[in-house]
């Protein structure tokens, strides 16, 4: 045990470095892919949602908007920004009582309030402008979904009673063609 006498302590630090180098490699790399996959989670959910801004009904843009306060739940200003906006966005779909009117202006107005701060926070580069209007949307998707409105509206009047399902009859047969009848046997 003459050895453990001489040997300094820039030696043991060479060898404790040694030994936990291999360990904390890996943790590290742990931590990275953690925050690389929580990045992409976030970029997934605003392509998503700049997908989907024109189309507020896909599914996808509900499960994305219902997603940010996992997705975005660190603690620093920025996502505590974003939750604060989707918080906003949030309130307002949920407000049965805003001017009917205006109620569709301020929802955009918010969206893109939230829109824009993910995107500032995730470095693209857009300015509020290109989140309200620069998306496509086909007059014919916004006929489908006010068709199908139309429809569901309908249908369920006439399920609750409050709308007559109209019916007409268009031809009857005659009774001296019906099979079975009195009339036919007398013929016979």
């Amino acid at each position: 045990m003459d050895w453990l006498a001489t040997v300094e302590m820039k030696d043991w630090l060479v060898v404790i470095a040694t030994l936990l180098s291999p360990l904390i490699a890996v943790q590290v790399t742990k931590w990275l892919d953690r925050r690389n996959q929580a990045r992409e989670e976030q970029i997934r959910i605003f392509k998503t949602l700049m997908a989907t801004r024109a189309a507020t009904l896909d599914p996808r843009h509900v499960e994305s908007l219902n997603s940010i306060d996992v997705v975005f739940s660190a603690n620093d200003k920025k996502q505590k920004e974003i939750r604060r906006y989707w918080k906003q966005y949030l309130d307002h779909l949920n407000d049965k009582n805003y001017p009917v009117g205006h109620w569709g202006t301020k929802r955009v107005e918010l969206l893109v309030d939230l829109l824009n701060s993910m995107g500032s926070y995730l470095d693209f580069d857009f300015d509020k402008t290109q989140y309200k209007n620069e998306s496509y949307f086909p007059q014919g998707y916004s006929s489908l979904e006010d068709d199908q409105t139309a429809i569901r509206k309908a249908v369920l009047e006439v399920l609750d009673g409050k709308r007559p399902l109209p019916m007409f009859v268009v031809n009857l047969p005659s009774q001296e063609t019906q099979p079975g009848t009195d009339r036919n046997k007398n013929e016979g």
